[in-house]
């Protein structure tokens, strides 16, 4: 009788956990995790797995990470090999920077199941996440050749393969993607980004638009569209794109540089200096001569060679570039009566190794004259 009564005890303690993983797991199901985990708490959670997992979930959902990698790990007391406490306790390991750890988890998880591309993915996540773009490379390719359907990975890997300049395997992984979905935006995208780093222009632009048909302009677009319309020599558009990412909030030196060498082409002299004195300004990179340059430039069509003469020396100053001298000279030597500044450039430039054949015959031509 005595066991009987036991039994009974047991399974109706059974039946009462049930009903509170039950209702634990639609409060979950509603995004109320806080309320969930009142419910799970009072459950022991050394026999029962379900209650680790699902506490283990609200913790991480609730940005908890130090509970939830303690529920998670109390799991994998119960099972060591169960997976969905590997991949969740992975995840908040990479979470955590606790990167070592999050790879003994994918890799135990791909030990258990070679043929789960997801496992796959995820590593190449985390080792990208940690600058290893090879092995990130190498588990991306992995999980398309378990699963060609996956986009994202398509995506993330054509990424890396741009860092290292290598189109053909992109075009490879672009054609491939937008087989199963041919209007795939971010597959597009990586091909337009793809198309003008091999300066294929005017194919870039066609590829951007087809995206804008169905997709609002974004910054990434107006970089590229701005970019592209520059090489191209259509200054119009250039400036209409680099406008709007000014208006969107972008307002870095290199936008600056592009409105001021597309007013220049355009014989808009005031607006040119008024750019690329904004990309000066702004500057803090390498570029930062080229700016000089294309201002001193600006100034010279505007007939201000005193200003012309001091971007040009500013620009010498940053890069030494030998054609900067010939520049120098030619503005000395129209801005100065007493023509000795014109003449000891045009002597420093003739004395480089530039073999701008143009520039140097001109540089002769003006010593002869002048001497």
């Amino acid at each position: 009788m005595k066991y009987v009564l036991a039994l009974s005890l047991f399974l109706c303690g059974l039946s009462l956990a049930a009903q509170d993983l039950k209702e634990a797991n639609e409060l979950i199901e509603n995004f109320q995790f806080e309320k969930a985990l009142a419910v799970l708490k009072p459950l022991p959670d050394t026999s029962d797995i379900h209650v680790s997992l699902q506490k283990g979930y609200c913790y991480a959902r609730l940005g908890n990470y130090s509970e939830a990698m303690q529920s998670y790990q109390r799991a994998l007391v119960i099972d060591s090999i169960n997976k969905v406490a590997l991949n969740q306790l992975g995840q908040v390991y990479a979470k955590t920077n606790r990167f070592d750890q999050a790879e003994m988890c994918y890799k135990k998880l791909i030990g258990i199941d070679s043929s789960n591309s997801f496992y796959f993915k995820q590593y190449a996540v985390l080792a990208s996440s940690t600058n290893r773009d090879s092995i990130a490379g190498l588990f991306y390719k992995k999980a398309l050749q378990l699963n060609p359907k996956d986009v994202e990975s398509s995506i993330s890997w054509g990424n890396i393969l741009l860092e290292a300049d290598n189109y053909f395997t992109i075009d490879s992984l672009v054609s491939q993607a937008l087989m199963y979905d041919s209007l795939q935006r971010g597959v597009m995208l990586l091909r337009a980004k793809s198309l003008m780093a091999q300066h294929r222009y005017k194919e870039t632009v066609a590829v951007v638009n087809k995206i804008l048909q169905r997709n609002d302009p974004q910054a990434i677009h107006a970089r590229l569209l701005g970019i592209c319309y520059f090489q191209l020599k259509k200054y119009d558009n250039t400036i209409e794109w680099m406008n709007f990412l000014l208006l969107s909030g972008v307002k870095s030196e290199w936008v600056f540089y592009y409105l001021g060498a597309s007013y220049q082409e355009l014989g808009d002299i005031p607006k040119s200096i008024e750019s690329m004195n904004k990309a000066i300004e702004s500057g803090i990179s390498d570029n930062i001569e080229i700016y000089y340059s294309q201002l001193a430039k600006s100034y010279e069509d505007a007939k201000d060679y005193k200003n012309a003469i001091r971007y040009y020396q500013a620009a010498y100053e940053k890069s030494k570039t030998k054609i900067l001298l010939y520049h120098l000279a030619r503005n000395y030597d129209v801005y100065f009566k007493d023509k000795s500044s014109a003449i000891a450039y045009y002597k420093r430039y003739l004395a480089s190794d530039d073999t701008i054949k143009l520039a140097r015959q001109y540089a002769k031509h003006r010593l002869r004259v002048l001497e």
